[in-house]
């Protein structure tokens, strides 16, 4: 634990990583509303992502990097080098960012939104074993 807090003070002014810590702040938000709402049923996830289903070309970047990303993140972590897998996770900025500028999660056909809730919450799993950066709070 302590190796992991001090691994994210030294990332913590990163842009990159502040940028990743409100997306998934914002990924929390939008799986907490859809719980709100009836879409997910509480404490049961999101499912697994069909890929048949990935319409847009910022999603299937997404899901495609994140896929090739959890496991070098998974095995840095195991190796207790936090601070390079959370530079790491950073590198996912552009992918997540493009995401939320192009893609509407909540579609209105409801197994694209299923699916990009799925994608969301698959994302924010994977890497939120070191820290939950949706906590995090700009400096």
């Amino acid at each position: 634990a302590i190796a992991r807090a001090e691994a994210l003070t030294a990332v913590r002014g990163s842009e990159d990583l502040a940028a990743i810590a409100a997306a998934f702040k914002r990924i929390k938000n939008i799986l907490r509303q859809a719980e709100e709402k009836g879409i997910l049923r509480a404490g049961q996830g999101t499912g697994a992502v069909k890929d048949e289903l990935l319409t847009d070309p910022a999603e299937r970047a997404l899901r495609k990097e994140a896929a090739q990303l959890a496991p070098v993140v998974e095995e840095l972590s195991r190796r207790g080098e936090y601070r390079e897998a959370m530079e790491k996770i950073a590198t996912l900025r552009p992918h997540v960012d493009l995401f939320f500028d192009k893609v509407m999660v909540m579609a209105e056909d409801t197994a694209v939104r299923s699916n990009r809730l799925a994608l969301i919450g698959e994302v924010l799993q994977a890497f939120s074993r070191i820290a939950d950066f949706s906590e995090l709070v700009a400096s």
